[in-house]
């Protein structure tokens, strides 16, 4: 049986069996290195890799391995540069009071 999405994309059986399969605990370690390394591109590669996981979560119909770490990872670091921002206005602010 055959479910449709908001798109109007009707998935198979098949396709469905492949999403349950599917697991983004390799691209979670992927991505956390990418972090250490290289911080802008791990953030898109996070962002890509997350968006794909929650569509495979929508056509598998459960939650997928590795999908919560980097959806983790994408909030912990969207919070870390809201606060590096605020510091970085507040750093100004504060330097041009003197």
């Amino acid at each position: 049986m055959s479910e449709q999405f908001e798109t109007g994309y009707k998935a198979s059986e098949a396709e469905r069996a492949a999403a349950r399969m599917k697991s983004y605990t390799g691209s979670a370690v992927l991505v956390f290195i990418l972090y250490m390394f290289f911080f802008l591109p791990g953030f898109i590669v996070n962002f890509i890799y997350y968006r794909e996981a929650q569509r495979m979560q929508q056509l598998a119909g459960h939650s997928l391995p590795g999908q919560g770490c980097l959806g983790f990872m994408l909030w912990l670091n969207v919070i870390i540069i809201g606060i590096s921002i605020l510091g970085g206005v507040l750093l100004l602010l504060a330097a041009a009071g003197m």
